[in-house]
């Protein structure tokens, strides 16, 4: 069986080409002029606000532009180090991939780092994402996607 298996993927392999699998290996781009509502509100609500929110353990909420705002060079300097989120594991030995991993990948970084280097913008507030948290700032709560 494994044979077998191993012939087919040859096959496949000889017959679709190297060339066939590099669609699979490239990562989302960031955007060119990323705004908070649109690019950076979606990445924080994904991956930091599960501890930036008001009532958990961090210090911040990261939920609502106002909050976020004051904090945008910090953001940039704790992502571009790797050191927020935390995410101890190492990618380069043993299991490449995890259930829930809350680490950015290098587009997300650049995302961020886009957005505050040209001055954090708002963007549209119609493109902000529904919120799961309730925001210091705007008293809002949403149970998240329905």
């Amino acid at each position: 069986m494994r044979t077998m298996l191993s012939r087919g993927l040859v096959t496949l392999t000889v017959g679709l080409g190297v060339g066939a699998f590099v669609p699979a290996l490239v990562h989302a781009e960031a955007p060119q002029n990323p705004t908070f509502s649109k690019h950076v509100a979606p990445i924080l609500q994904a991956k930091c606000e599960t501890c930036h929110r008001p009532g958990s353990i961090a210090p911040m909420s990261l939920i609502a532009y106002p909050e976020v705002r004051p904090w945008a060079r910090s953001i940039k300097a704790r992502v571009e180090t790797r050191q927020m989120p935390p995410w101890h594991i190492d990618r380069s030995v043993g299991v490449q991939k995890f259930k829930n991993d809350m680490s950015l990948s290098d587009a997300e970084i650049e995302t961020i780092t886009t957005w505050v280097d040209q001055g954090a913008p708002r963007g549209n507030p119609a493109d902000m994402p529904a919120t799961r948290w309730p925001s210091t700032s705007t008293g809002t709560w949403n149970s998240g996607p329905k």
